[in-house]
């Protein structure tokens, strides 16, 4: 049994004209050291500037250490120091990897919408669910998926999407998926933390769905399509519990009655931790007065969501991908404007067509 680790020498009293073990243990690139240090450690012992010039996250980042990172990320090391280079850890930031988890952190929304993402429906949010998948079972099933990759890869990600923020990785997914014929680099290519997955969820949001299948929409349909009913996703079907926040207007409160049936019409990244889904600014509305709101989704049927945790390059987060055109009844709204999130909406999945 190992022996146990002694506090380190770090804050207030510690001799700073030495590097701390702490970053010793970063940049050796010693996990399970580093991983007993954060267990006591305060964030401004994270953050300490060595006598190098140098923070823990900026050694790590440099020598690509992509685990250490992440765990210093968790821990709420920053990403803005500056060096003696004046440079930060994602200026000096080694590997694709590492620069995804910086800038995942840097950008907190993929688990909070800005806007609505549901169509308000009566009462046969259900029926057109099961419509809609009925366009698309065809290609999820086609042996010849790889070949709708291509398609996509071509028609979509060449033509639409060329200025999309790190289209150059995503395109790396999809080669692999192609050359390997495996759909599951399509998911991995929605977690990562580039401009693409963002995209493709503003374009679904404008797609009117009678046209789901037309040809300038049969990029996104394939995508859709393969994602949500390609055999081998058939192990990551996830029933339970979810969380997504959410910032709505309180004209958006009123329509939120209790019995309201909705679509989703998005890919919605939703999370089993309640608190990654929880990134709310700490005053109570944002610049337009919106407020926050957490949603909390009782999935109840197979492949309506997606367990994508080992797929997703964040891990921590345990994500679980809601897919477009799921029917969930609203079964309890409940308002409390002197905290955040401020709105509660539980949402539980209506039983599927028959």
């Amino acid at each position: 049994m190992p022996s146990p680790i002694k506090p380190m020498p770090i804050g207030p009293s510690s001799d700073t004209s030495k590097i701390s073990p702490f970053y010793d243990a970063c940049r050796e690139n010693n996990i399970s050291l580093v991983e007993n240090y954060l267990k006591t450690m305060t964030v401004e012992e994270i953050n300490r500037i060595e006598p190098n010039g140098s923070t823990a996250l900026h050694v790590a980042a440099y020598r690509g250490h992509e685990k250490i990172v992440e765990l210093l990320l968790q821990k709420g090391a920053s990403y803005l120091t500056i060096n003696k280079y004046n440079l930060t850890p994602l200026d000096e930031a080694k590997t694709d990897k590492i620069r995804q988890l910086i800038h995942r952190r840097m950008n907190k929304k993929r688990f909070v919408s800005d806007s609505v993402e549901w169509i308000l429906q009566t009462n046969d949010a259900d029926y057109q669910a099961h419509e809609y998948f009925k366009k698309l079972e065809s290609y999820g099933k086609d042996p010849q998926f790889h070949k709708l990759i291509i398609y996509i890869r071509k028609n979509y990600l060449e033509k639409d999407l060329q200025d999309v923020d790190g289209i150059n990785t995503i395109k790396e997914y999809f080669d692999k998926a192609i050359n390997e014929k495996d759909p599951a680099y399509l998911l991995t290519a929605y977690t990562a933390e580039t401009g693409f997955y963002t995209t493709l969820n503003v374009d679904l949001a404008k797609l009117h769905l009678e046209n789901l299948t037309s040809k300038e929409n049969l990029s996104r349909a394939y995508y859709i399509g393969i994602i949500a009913r390609h055999p081998k996703f058939e192990t990551l079907s996830f029933t339970g519990e979810v969380f997504r926040g959410m910032m709505i207007t309180a004209s958006d409160v009123t329509k939120y009655k209790v019995g309201t049936r909705i679509l989703t019409k998005t890919f919605s990244s939703t999370s089993k931790q309640k608190h990654v889904a929880s990134t709310f600014h700490e005053k109570k509305t944002d610049k337009d007065d919106r407020l926050s709101a957490i949603c909390i989704y009782q999935i109840r049927n197979n492949r309506t969501a997606f367990d994508i945790q080992r797929l997703s390059l964040f891990a921590y987060e345990e994500e679980v991908l809601i897919l477009p055109y799921s029917a969930f009844k609203i079964i309890d709204v409940i308002q409390n404007k002197e905290h955040s999130p401020q709105v509660e909406i539980k949402l539980r999945e209506c039983e599927p067509w028959l």
